[in-house]
C-alpha cells in the first residue's frame, strides 16, 4: 500500500481495491484515484453495518389507511361529480400560476425491456410509433392547453426529469435530438442521482475493472439527496414552484400531470400524498399504503403475511377489528391500496425531508443482486450465476411517515397503470399489456364521445366480446387532442373498424383520423 499516494483505506477494509495497482498504467491508477476519492468510506461503513428496516412481526403492527383520508376518482364520479370538477379546475389555476411541476424517476436502464438504453425511449409498438417520453410530453403540452382555454394563457410547466449516470447523457440527446417536443428547453431539467458501490456478502467493494469500482444508483429515493445537492430546490424556489407530482417513467397511462389528484391535494392541504389503485389478488406483487406503528408506510408484499394480504372488508384481522367497506362490498382486500409510484408532495414539505436529520432516519433497503465483477485471485471477470452482491437503496415513498398531512388518490387501474417492466417474452406487464391498455383506454374513450365501434369478428365468444383482438376496432388518440375525454366531439357518430389514430393536423390543429394496417403484435 506504500505506493498509493495520499490514500490509507485499510482502517476501513477496503484495501482489496488496490490489488491491482502495480498493474495500471498512470490513466488507470488515476481513475481509481478518483472513484475512491468519492466515497466516504465512514458513511458506507454505517450503511452496511445497519441492521435491514424491521419488517418481521409487520402484521401484528399494520392497520388499513383511514377512509377519512382516502378518496376514489371512480367513486366521486358518480356521488359527487362537482366536487371532481372543483378538483380539475383547482389544479388548472395552479398550473396556470406556474405553481406546479412533475418530477420523473429515469434514472433506470431497460435492461429487463431486452434493450440498453433508458427506459424512457422505449417504443411499446404504438400504431404512431411514440415513446413514453414522447407521450408524455405531449399530455403536458395538452395540460398547458387546458389552461390556455380556461384562463387565457399559456402556463410554464417544469419538468424535473432525474436521470442515473448510466441514462443521463442518452436521455440528454435524445430530448435534443427531439428538439424537446416542442417545450422550451429551459423548462426541462435534467439532473443526475448519485450512486453507491455494490458490495461483496462480507462486506468489501466489488471492481467493476482493475481500475474502476462497481457503482449503481442509489433508488429512487436517492431523489431526495439529489434534490439538495444538485441545486434542484433551490430551482424550483426561484421558480415559484409549490407542489410537485412525482412519477416513474415506466406506467404508460399516467395522467402527466394528474389534475384531480393535485385538485385534491392542494384543497385538502395535503404536504404528501400517494396516487394508488386498488389491488384485487393477495398475490399481486404490488406494495400496499398502510400504517405501520402509527405511520403511513408502503409495505411491500413480500412483508405481509399471505392471512394478511388476503383480509377483506367485513373480515376481522390480528387486532380482532373488523373492516367494513364504505360501499357495501365485501370483496375489497383490507390492504388494497396499491402503490404505483405516484406521489405528491409540495416544496416545502421535499425542502424538510431532504435535510440531513430526516434523510439520516431514512434506512437504505438491501437488496441480493447478481453483479459483474473482477476476481481478486485471477484477475478476470466473474458472470455470477447465483447472487454474489448486496447493493443499496432508498425508495421515494420512505418519506411518507414523515408528512403531517397525507392523504390517499385511488384511481382506475385501467385508465391510469400499465407498467412496462418486462420484454416482449414476458405475458404481463410488457410491451404488448402495456400497449392493449392505451388503446383499449382510448378506444373506450372514442365510443364514450358518440364513436359507433364496428366489429368484423367471424369468433365471439357468445357474450357479444370479441375473443380476437385483430377484430376489434381500436384507437390510439394523440396526446395532443385530449386529456382524459374532452374534445373528442369530431367522433360522434363515426363508424370506427380496424385499427385507427387520432391525429392533431399540423396546419390546422383539428383532429384527424387516419387508418392504420393491423400489426401481427397489437
Amino acid at each position: 500500500m506504500s505506493d498509493v499516494p495520499g490514500i490509507d483505506i485499510t482502517l476501513h477494509g477496503q484495501d482489496h481495491l488496490f490489488t491491482f495497482w502495480n498493474e495500471l498504467n498512470a490513466k488507470e491508477q488515476s481513475e481509481i484515484l478518483n472513484d475512491i476519492s468519492k466515497i466516504n468510506f465512514s458513511t458506507l461503513g454505517r450503511i452496511f453495518d445497519a441492521p435491514p428496516n424491521c419488517s418481521s412481526g409487520i402484521d401484528d403492527r399494520l392497520l388499513p389507511p383511514n377512509p377519512e383520508i382516502c378518496k376514489s376518482l371512480s367513486e366521486l364520479r358518480t356521488s359527487q361529480p362537482l366536487l371532481l370538477e372543483r378538483y380539475l379546475s383547482t389544479a388548472l389555476r395552479a398550473v396556470s400560476e406556474n405553481k406546479v411541476a412533475v418530477l420523473l424517476l429515469a434514472g433506470g436502464q431497460g435492461t429487463r425491456l431486452g434493450v440498453s438504453y433508458p427506459k424512457g425511449l422505449y417504443k411499446p409498438n404504438l400504431p404512431s410509433g411514440r415513446s413514453l417520453y414522447q407521450l408524455q410530453a405531449e399530455r403536458l403540452h395538452r395540460v398547458s392547453h387546458l389552461c390556455k382555454e380556461k384562463f387565457g394563457k399559456t402556463p410554464s410547466i417544469t419538468w424535473y426529469i432525474m436521470t442515473s449516470e448510466h441514462t443521463k447523457e442518452t436521455t440528454v440527446q435524445f430530448f435534443k435530438s427531439s428538439n424537446y417536443f416542442g417545450h422550451n428547453c429551459d423548462n426541462i431539467v435534467f439532473f443526475e442521482q448519485y450512486t453507491l458501490p455494490a458490495f461483496s456478502l462480507d462486506g468489501r467493494i466489488l471492481l467493476q475493472t482493475k481500475s474502476k469500482l462497481t457503482s449503481a444508483p442509489d433508488g429512487n429515493g436517492g431523489l431526495y439527496r439529489a434534490l439538495k445537492e444538485r441545486g434542484i430546490l433551490d430551482d424550483m424556489k426561484l421558480r415559484g414552484i409549490e407542489y410537485v407530482q412525482i412519477y416513474c417513467v415506466d406506467n404508460i397511462l399516467v395522467k402527466v400531470p394528474d389534475l384531480h389528484f393535485i385538485g385534491y391535494c392542494i384543497e385538502n392541504n395535503a404536504d404528501c400524498a400517494a396516487e394508488v389503485v386498488q389491488k384485487l389478488d393477495p398475490e399481486e406483487p404490488l406494495g400496499v399504503v398502510g400504517v405501520v406503528d402509527g405511520q403511513y408506510q408502503v409495505v411491500e408484499y413480500s412483508e405481509i403475511s399471505p392471512v394478511t394480504a388476503s383480509l377483506r372488508v367485513n373480515q376481522y384481522d390480528s387486532h380482532n377489528n373488523a373492516h367494513n367497506s364504505n360501499n357495501g362490498e365485501t370483496s375489497r382486500l383490507v390492504y388494497s391500496h396499491g402503490n404505483i409510484c405516484v406521489h405528491f408532495t409540495t416544496r416545502s414539505f421535499l425542502e424538510r425531508v431532504c435535510q440531513d436529520d430526516i434523510q439520516m432516519k431514512m434506512r437504505y433497503h438491501r437488496a441480493q443482486k447478481k453483479v459483474n465483477c473482477i476476481d481478486l485471485q485471477t484477475g478476470e471477470l466473474i458472470v455470477p450465476q447465483k447472487p454474489n452482491a448486496i447493493k443499496f437503496e432508498k425508495f421515494a415513498f420512505d418519506v411518507f411517515p414523515f408528512a403531517h398531512r397525507f392523504f390517499i388518490w385511488e384511481v382506475p387501474r385501467d385508465e391510469q397503470f400499465s407498467p412496462l417492466k418486462n420484454g416482449p417474452g414476458a405475458i404481463k406487464d410488457c410491451p404488448k399489456t402495456a400497449r392493449l391498455d392505451l388503446l383499449n383506454y382510448h378506444t373506450r374513450l372514442a365510443e364514450n364521445a358518440g364513436a359507433i365501434l364496428v366489429n368484423h369478428s367471424s369468433t365471439s365468444n357468445g357474450n357479444g366480446h370479441v375473443d380476437n383482438v385483430h377484430d376489434k376496432p381500436l384507437i390510439e388518440i394523440s396526446p395532443l387532442i385530449t386529456y382524459s375525454g374532452e374534445n373528442l366531439t369530431c367522433l360522434k357518430g363515426v363508424e370506427i373498424h380496424g385499427l385507427n389514430r387520432l391525429e392533431q393536423d399540423i396546419e390546422t390543429g383539428k383532429p384527424i383520423l387516419v387508418s392504420c394496417e393491423m400489426n401481427g403484435d397489437i
